[in-house]
């Protein structure tokens, strides 16, 4: 049977398989980005498209990081706690320096700009979850003072 637990671990294998993911990428970046140059037939994209993604790299890492540590906050029953909410706004933050740093290889090859919608849409997302947190905590200090 599917509960919470298994719901929290099947997120924090995700977050490690992530981990992975974005240090392979990283690395093969070069490589991969020249045989996109190559398939997509287009000349001088080379050293853009690898600087927009060697750019995304810190944002990646410092956003897998804060699922990480509210992943483990929310499986030892710290749901609504300050620390929670600070690393719902360093995710949304890493959205939108994403979409950031999208915007400028977006004026090179226009399909990029959904990277760039889709990234600030993330965030602004995240902003709201975050102010639902943010609430939940004062509520819950609140509470927690009243006898």
């Amino acid at each position: 049977m599917w509960n919470k637990d298994k719901s929290i671990l099947l997120s924090q294998i995700l977050v490690k398989i992530c981990y992975v993911f974005v240090i392979v990428c990283a690395i093969a970046a070069p490589w991969l980005v020249e045989l996109y140059e190559k398939r997509a037939g287009t000349d001088g994209l080379y050293t853009p498209l690898l600087a927009t993604l060697m750019c995304c790299v810190p944002p990646a890492v410092i956003a897998l990081v804060c699922l990480d540590v509210l992943l483990w906050n929310i499986q030892h029953g710290k749901a609504f706690v300050e620390l929670n909410v600070k690393l719902l706004r360093s995710l949304s933050f890493c959205c939108f320096s994403v979409a950031a740093i999208f915007i400028y290889f977006s004026i090179l090859r226009p399909f990029a700009f959904v990277i760039v919608f889709a990234a600030g849409f993330f965030g602004m997302i995240l902003r709201v979850v975050k102010n639902c947190f943010q609430q939940a905590v004062a509520m819950r200090e609140e509470n927690d003072f009243t006898i």
